[in-house]
């Protein structure tokens, strides 16, 4: 049996995982998941060293930097830390690792809306989808329509 494409996800909030992956696995589609910024570097390192593909890469921009523990102990510096993880994570991907869009799109999900955060996904050509928290937006549903046509079983 073959194992089916898949879609990486990193993210860190359980709510946010559940309608997400859903709507992935519904799709026909295997979800990697990375939970913090150390994972999903390693998983960015596979994908340029040929041992990993996904069909798509969706990557929250506010992510633990370390584990999913962290959570439990919030404070100002973890948040400050946090908060912009996934624009990290996107230039590492495309920038120090080279892994173009052809190869591995990258989608990232915010709920936050400034200027900042607009403005370096546009020059790292990422595209961002606002969302309300444990609820897809219509955006992200075409996304998804649009990058993960469903698998026939």
């Amino acid at each position: 049996m073959t194992k089916p494409p898949c879609v990486l996800v990193v993210d860190d909030q359980i709510g946010d995982l559940r309608w997400l992956l859903d709507l992935i696995r519904n799709r026909g589609y295997g979800v990697v998941l990375a939970t913090n910024e150390k994972t999903a570097r390693e998983r960015f390192e596979a994908v340029k060293g040929g041992v990993e593909n996904y069909t798509l890469a969706i990557v929250d921009v506010m992510v633990a930097v370390k584990d999913l523990m962290d959570l439990i102990k919030i404070d100002e510096k973890f948040f400050e830390d946090s908060k912009d993880t996934g624009i990290r994570l996107c230039r590492y991907a495309r920038e120090e690792l080279g892994i173009s869009a052809d190869r591995l799109p990258i989608a990232c999900l915010t709920v936050r809306d400034d200027d900042a955060v607009k403005s370096e996904m546009a020059r790292l050509g990422i595209p961002l989808f606002n969302r309300a928290p444990y609820s897809p937006s219509e955006s992200i549903r075409n996304l998804l329509d649009e990058k993960l046509r469903p698998i026939q079983a």
